[in-house]
């Protein structure tokens, strides 16, 4: 298996220029030779929810370099290797940072490991490539959102699809930009099923979402299952936790509730251990 870099940032605030921190882990012959990282002072403010997924925050950064004091050692530690990261994010936000403060964006050859995922394994393919789903499918441990980690897992994840596929390195550069099949019969439907990790302070519930969320519906399924709970699609008596979203009353058919809050109201009437809480309130839990 040819070298390459594994590479991974956490941002600060949704501008994706924001960088506050870096990950790199350099792999030769599928295993790990070198590794480094720190915090970046983005010299931009944090969000909320930013802070909530990575911790970081703007006294975390304070005395850290800026990234044009690191940009060189970025060109060193990519020079003459394929870069790898999980989904296109790290590389978007490496040449906004660069644009943010004029500087050349990086060359290099790139895959994204992300799409390796979901040309080797067909239930992948549509949904939940997330890294720390396949990371726990893979018995692959790790603490998320920390850019090191990250980088780290993608790598090895990489190693893995590489492995399974019997496809070389070098030819998924052009291979993982293709278009993903789903036509294929065993290519499983979306959903934002998850099980929990089982080792996090929310395991054993098990979460259903309604309405519209402040982030993406599968993002929450991830979060969620990274602190514990398994998520599941529809309201069962299997379900602990309804989290209810903003309700679109026009898609409501007249109704005021969704049918997932109707069917948990009448299981909690009917005896179920079932709480309806709002998102809000749900954030605030994953914090503790």
């Amino acid at each position: 298996m040819s070298s390459f870099i594994a590479l991974d940032v956490e941002t600060a605030n949704p501008n994706m220029s924001s960088i506050c921190q870096i990950g790199v882990v350099k792999f030769v012959d599928s295993s790990i030779v070198d590794e480094c990282g720190g915090y970046i002072n983005p010299e931009d403010t944090f969000s909320d929810f930013n802070k909530l997924i990575h911790g970081i925050d703007e006294e975390t950064v304070s005395t850290a370099s800026t990234f044009p004091e690191i940009y060189e050692s970025i060109i060193k530690a990519l020079e003459g290797d394929i870069l790898t990261t999980y989904t296109c994010f790290d590389t978007v936000a490496l040449n906004r940072a660069c644009d943010k403060y004029r500087l050349p964006r990086f060359q290099y050859r790139y895959v994204d490991a992300s799409r390796v995922v979901r040309h080797t394994w067909d239930k992948y393919a549509r949904d939940g490539f997330g890294l720390a789903v396949v990371a726990t499918d893979l018995g692959i441990r790790f603490n998320h959102h920390n850019a090191l980690e990250d980088a780290r897992v993608a790598g090895l994840i990489l190693v893995e699809a590489v492995k399974q596929s019997g496809i070389p390195l070098e030819k998924w550069i052009y291979k993982a930009a293709r278009c993903i099949d789903l036509s294929r019969d065993n290519v499983p439907p979306p959903t934002i099923k998850r099980k929990g990790n089982p080792e996090g302070h929310l395991t054993g519930e098990v979460v259903v979402f309604t309405g519209d969320l402040s982030m993406p519906r599968i993002q929450a399924a991830t979060i969620a299952a990274e602190c514990g709970c398994d998520v599941d699609d529809g309201v069962t008596k299997r379900t602990t936790m309804l989290v209810v979203g903003h309700q679109d009353i026009r898609a409501l058919a007249g109704k005021d509730k969704s049918s997932k809050h109707i069917k948990a109201e009448k299981l909690i009437r009917d005896g179920h251990c079932m709480c309806i809480i709002s998102e809000t309130d749900f954030v605030k839990m994953i914090e503790i």
